[in-house]
């Protein structure tokens, strides 16, 4: 079990990084430039190579609030995100929400009605955390979500992912009560999710044209588990919403979130593990799950 907390946020940190070079560009664009990524790159706005995002930083964030609370505070979340002074590659409604933190404004009242995939990308330590009570982590998913997204797309994706990483943690398959839980706050997001399940035998260049691949919610969380479903290695998975172009880094995250909880460590190439900082990572990852022994004990 502790491998699966690792190998979680390892997955986070080494799909960010991949996708990190590409985000935004079109899958005919990645093509164009690069063939195919299978390595940490640099970015062309000062990024090193395996270097992660916002996307990591966050979910580190919340990592962390949560190994020292027990129970997911909101408070305490949002006192960690006050102490942040950087927001390089960070999207406006996290930057905003942030920023009226900092000024004084209650948690409740920070988020705006957005359908961004922000929130989405920095929920898995929820799952991994609560994985032994689906109703904890879909309602701790929606309080975590609107601290910066009140989207309905925006919740209904936080608990997706949420409600993923936790199944899968439990030796279940996840689409069941992903689809059913996704489905209480945004059915079209529930509907692609079940379309991306459906074209999980088909090609890349199909999903792209038919689910999509933005840094909107009902977008990338689909594509996401579309990468997470048609893959059988951690490896083939990440790199492939990394080739994909589109949000890359939050897409690449999301998948390696899931697929690095089903395979745990071991199962994570050793040259993908030398993401930055990946020795914090690992640390992290073990006081969230001795966390959890506390909690369940």
């Amino acid at each position: 079990m502790k491998s699966k907390f690792i190998g979680c946020l390892l997955g986070v940190a080494i799909g960010d990084s991949l996708g990190m070079p590409v985000e935004g560009m079109s899958y005919e664009e990645v093509k164009k430039l690069y063939g195919w990524i299978n390595d940490f790159l640099p970015s062309q706005d000062g990024f090193q190579a395996g270097e992660w995002t916002d996307d990591t930083e966050l979910t580190l964030i919340l990592a962390e609030s949560l190994s020292s609370t027990l129970y997911f505070s909101p408070e305490d979340f949002a006192e960690r995100l006050k102490t942040l002074e950087s927001f390089r590659r960070y999207g406006p409604t996290s930057k905003r929400a942030i920023e009226l933190i900092k000024n004084g404004i209650h948690w409740k009242n920070s988020g705006t009605h957005s359908n961004t995939d922000g929130s989405a990308m920095r929920v898995a330590p929820i799952g991994l955390l609560y994985h032994f009570s689906l109703d904890l982590v879909e309602n701790y998913a929606v309080i975590s979500s609107i601290i910066t997204h009140r989207g309905e797309s925006a919740v209904a994706s936080s608990v997706a992912i949420a409600i993923a990483i936790a199944c899968i943690l439990r030796g279940e398959k996840p689409i069941e009560e992903v689809l059913r839980r996704c489905a209480n706050y945004d059915d079209l997001t529930a509907e692609k999710i079940q379309f991306a399940y459906e074209m999980r035998d088909e090609a890349p260049e199909e999903a792209i044209k038919e689910i999509g691949n933005s840094f909107m919610s009902f977008e990338a969380i689909p594509f996401s588990f579309y990468c997470y479903f048609s893959s059988e290695s951690f490896e083939e998975a990440v790199l492939k919403a990394v080739n994909c172009g589109g949000d890359t880094d939050t897409i690449a995250s999301i998948t390696g979130a899931m697929k690095g909880a089903e395979l745990g460590m071991e199962k994570i190439p050793e040259r993908m593990r030398n993401v930055k900082e990946s020795e914090k990572i690992i640390e992290i990852a073990e006081k969230l799950y001795e966390t959890y022994l506390r909690i369940t004990s």
